[in-house]
């Protein structure tokens, strides 16, 4: 390999840090020398230039270094390590490789091949030609930039010149793919993902993000604080509740955060649901569940519509409060006691109702 062909590097390697660096030095010297790099958290390309000895730090004495220094290093009979001469020749060529580059983009006439390269680029491919105009229109006094489309652009346009575990998502991106996969379902949210993958995270990723944030619901569980926050976010103190039931098919399954198992009708203490009821260690005892206690075919939500007061346009979204898997047995009193049990625990949160509605069943 040419020691200054230094097309094998990006035009833009001297903005690269961080993650987006190390990938390309992996690409080029191997991932030994860019360990060696991030131990000593050298980012960017002017940070590797301007280190004089990179393996100064063998002659240290840390665990990090000692497992590090035995994978790059031969250990001699007297105790000394030499650093393998692969990683000191790979070294060298990078940083020829690097002040190379760095003397070719101070050349007077690069920027003008740089700028013809552009041209040329945008001028063969359709799609970068709208897209020059489209950036080219919003950039008019009085255009009404459309902030998340270009968020959404400029993330896959970056995503797609790396690799599939390096992508990155901004916060309005994973807010934006959040919605899809609750409101569409994780079939539908795969199936564009599949076709979208550098503009959406992985349902790993939202997996995740929904147990960070709190999101997820558990059975019989009343999110009280959680509405109190939603409420206070909106700014809104009224609200109305209501109660319906959808039927579901009959199944049980173990929620490993709580420990317990859901699908059994919900056990009903003076009209309010017991919260991990179906908790058990006992083989014998979840045999004797499934023995004599009936699955539910019915699931029993409590949402409340937030009141916006008159100069607010938007109408907020709905509140899930709970969820919980019944049969239809339960009484009129049951639902009275729950409308109370929720109106005081609302009251105390500063959230006040002026309804409540039940459907049929």
């Amino acid at each position: 390999m040419n020691k200054c062909d230094t097309s094998v590097l990006p035009n833009n390697i001297f903005s690269l840090k961080g993650d987006v660096f190390y990938e390309c030095i992996q690409q080029l010297v191997g991932e030994m020398l860019c360990e060696i790099l991030k131990i000593q958290l050298i980012d960017s390309a002017q940070a590797l230039m301007d280190c004089d000895d990179l393996f100064n730090i063998f002659q240290y004495n840390s665990p990090e270094i000692n497992c590090l220094r035995d994978k790059a290093c031969f250990k001699t009979v007297n105790g000394d390590y030499i650093v393998k001469r692969g990683i000191i020749t790979n070294l060298s060529w990078l940083k020829t490789l690097l002040n190379s580059k760095k003397e070719e983009q101070e050349n007077p006439t690069y920027s003008l091949q740089q700028e013809h390269t552009s041209i040329n680029l945008i001028n063969n491919h359709p799609v970068l030609k709208s897209l020059f105009r489209w950036y080219e229109q919003n950039e008019n006094p009085g255009s009404k930039v459309q902030t998340f489309l270009t968020t959404f652009i400029d993330t896959i346009t970056n995503n797609l010149i790396k690799t599939p575990n390096n992508y990155r998502y901004s916060e309005s991106i994973e807010q934006f793919a959040l919605c899809l996969f609750i409101l569409g379902g994780k079939m539908t949210y795969q199936f564009v993902r599949m076709n979208l993958s550098p503009g959406l995270p992985c349902v790993q990723t939202l997996t995740k993000l929904i147990s960070n944030n709190d999101l997820k619901i558990n059975e019989a569980q009343f999110r009280f604080d959680k509405l109190r926050d939603y409420f206070n976010r909106i700014d809104v103190k009224y609200g109305f509740g209501s109660e319906d039931c959808s039927g579901v098919i009959r199944k049980i399954s173990y929620n490993q955060q709580t420990n317990s198992f859901v699908g059994f009708v919900t056990p009903l203490d003076n009209g309010i649901p017991s919260v991990k009821h179906y908790q058990t260690n006992s083989f014998d005892q979840l045999k004797s569940w499934f023995s004599s206690v009936d699955k539910s075919n019915l699931l029993n939500i409590h949402m409340i519509q937030p009141l916006p007061s008159a100069n607010q346009s938007a109408s907020p979204t709905a509140f899930l409060l709970s969820g919980y898997g019944v049969s239809n047995t339960y009484t009129s009193m049951d639902i009275l006691r729950r409308w109370m049990f929720i109106f005081n625990n609302c009251l105390k949160r500063n959230v006040r109702f002026i309804g409540f509605s039940r459907s049929r069943l």
